[in-house]
């Protein structure tokens, strides 16, 4: 072969390398791009407005995307002063919460998407609310640090809630949860607050699921197969104890005989013992807290003995 082919050829392969490289580097450039467009959130559109009716304040809120689509995820916290009056789960675009009472400094409200996997946050324009009536009689409001918690099974999330006297209010209050689901406590922190103690935390715990540790038993199974353990099985061996006793062809068989029973009383004992029953028979698996959304309503009353005073608030409350 000549130097000239050669050549030839080394060109050659040195073109075909440089080729087959874009090729990869475009197919790379082309799957990242892919890759970043699916990352890529969408982006929403708040919008907030309030209806206030027989002293009670309704929140109504729409979320939509740019194309005017409605949002069906995510939930909407309802924000005045750096406090939250409550939350909801967004379902078809709007979510609505109603007040009874709004917080004396509440001037200014805005509505807050937390947005989702798909959508981006969002946040609506401020509305002006009126300032409540100081010739009213005393009552006070309730409002929270945060409108939201999100948990895996086996966390706990922390809400700090404030009571806010007005029209000189100085009576206790005592605070009440519903609409937890199965396997979850709270406890409230102190769970009566009196002015000028204003504030209480609330703790929710939720539940890990644990799988149950039951061992398998020979043949029956279940309590039947505790029983035989422990009368059939030690019972055979001390029959057969005995019979070895009986014999007095020699002395080999009498210690084997008195082994036989005193294995015989161990087995009984060990079968009879809370342990085993424990390790054989353990609890029933807990399933743990089941995930889902749910709403929890936080209720604070006060009874001056006469007449009680109750208000609520919304926490939108998700289990992974």
């Amino acid at each position: 072969m000549s130097l000239q082919s050669t050549s030839n050829i080394w060109k050659w392969n040195f073109t075909a390398t440089i080729r087959r490289g874009s090729y990869l580097a475009a197919f790379f450039a082309l799957f990242l791009a892919v890759l970043q467009g699916q990352s890529q959130t969408i982006g929403t559109r708040t919008t907030l407005s309030v209806a206030t009716e027989a002293a009670k304040s309704t929140l109504n809120v729409t979320v939509k995307d740019p194309t005017g689509a409605p949002i069906s995820d995510g939930t909407v916290s309802f924000v005045s002063n750096g406090q939250s009056l409550g939350s909801t789960f967004v379902e078809n675009g709007s979510a609505a919460l109603t007040l009874d009472k709004l917080p004396a400094n509440a001037s200014q409200i805005v509505a807050v998407y937390s947005g989702s996997e798909q959508h981006a946050g969002s946040t609506s324009p401020s509305v002006k609310v009126q300032a409540n009536d100081t010739s009213a009689p005393p009552d006070f409001a309730i409002a929270a640090n945060t409108s939201s918690l999100n948990l895996s099974p086996g966390e706990f999330g922390t809400v700090i809630l404030t009571v806010t006297p007005q029209n000189g209010f100085n009576q206790s209050v005592t605070m009440a949860l519903s609409g937890l689901p199965v396997a979850t406590s709270s406890v409230f922190t102190p769970n009566i607050v009196t002015p000028p103690i204003s504030s209480s935390t609330l703790q929710i715990q939720t539940t890990a699921s644990s799988k149950s540790s039951r061992i398998q038993t020979p043949f029956i199974g279940g309590n039947t197969s505790h029983l035989a353990y422990a009368i059939l099985f030690p019972g055979v061996l001390a029959l057969a104890g005995f019979g070895a006793l009986r014999k007095r062809d020699g002395n080999g068989l009498r210690l084997f005989g008195v082994a036989l029973l005193l294995l015989a009383s161990a087995s009984g004992l060990t079968a009879c013992s809370q342990r085993y029953s424990y390790l054989h028979h353990p609890p029933a698996a807990n399933s743990g807290t089941p995930a889902g959304n749910y709403t929890v309503t936080i209720t604070a009353y006060s009874n001056n003995g006469g007449e009680v005073t109750s208000h609520t608030l919304q926490l939108a409350m998700t289990v992974k």
